[in-house]
């Protein structure tokens, strides 16, 4: 029978969080230096993102695997709802920042850009204040109630990978972790089932000799039925 793994495995393996990269590590020590405020791993929504500058510059560090075309398409979309919940997003291809230049100019596209503050208040094409003031209002409504939203779906998971452990350790009290039972297999029937075990006639079945090869037994199986139904 198919052996059980042991090891527990974290939240983070069952529910997709992903290990600090090393270009991640480089960044957040340069906007630490730099004396950037930002959050890390932040849940937003249905999404977490790498960094969340002054609460509402997204900060996404790609790596090779955002390479595809099928996961720049998820990109795309992820960074649109993103933006629709009142943030803004860039993009830092993680080659960019593997040595020290890229990494300065991409530190100070980010300081630049948290002076500027949100873009709705610094948008040209209007300058009633007023109408920016309620613009601001709005979107700081849609960032508060995203990020609320994201704490929630992550209280749901680790929840449910509370419950799931807790299952682990109580099915685990009475039996190894090596070990199956029938009733894995093949549920309540298990027990009928383990009963026609015990009831068969295992003087019936053929007799297996360790040094032939199994095709041969096979065969001399065949034989010997034919001949107790002549």
């Amino acid at each position: 029978m198919k052996q059980r793994s042991g090891r527990r495995y974290t939240s983070k393996e069952i529910w997709g969080y992903h290990e600090d990269t090393a270009s991640e590590l480089k960044l957040a020590r340069a906007l630490k230096k730099a004396g950037v405020c930002f959050e890390r791993e932040v849940p937003i929504n249905r999404f977490i993102v790498d960094f969340l500058v002054d609460g509402w510059l997204v900060v996404e560090v790609d790596g090779w695997s955002h390479l595809t075309a099928s996961r720049q398409l998820e990109d795309t979309k992820r960074q649109s709802e993103l933006e629709s919940w009142g943030f803004s997003v860039i993009r830092i291809p993680a080659m960019e920042i593997s040595h020290r230049a890229g990494l300065k100019q991409w530190v100070n596209k980010i300081v630049k850009l948290s002076k500027q503050g949100p873009p709705g208040l610094n948008q040209t094409g209007f300058e009633n204040i007023h109408l920016k003031q309620a613009v601001e209002r709005v979107r700081r409504e849609l960032v508060e109630q995203a990020r609320k939203t994201g704490q929630k779906v992550q209280e749901q998971k680790r929840e449910a990978s509370r419950v799931w452990a807790d299952g682990r350790t109580v099915g685990s009290r009475n039996r190894t972790h090596t070990e199956e039972s029938m009733h894995d297999y093949f549920g309540p029937e298990a027990e009928d089932f383990g009963k026609l075990l015990e009831q068969y006639d295992w003087s019936k079945a053929p007799v297996k000799h360790e040094d032939e090869p199994e095709e041969r037994q096979n065969a001399r199986g065949r034989r010997t039925h034919r001949r107790r139904h002549k």
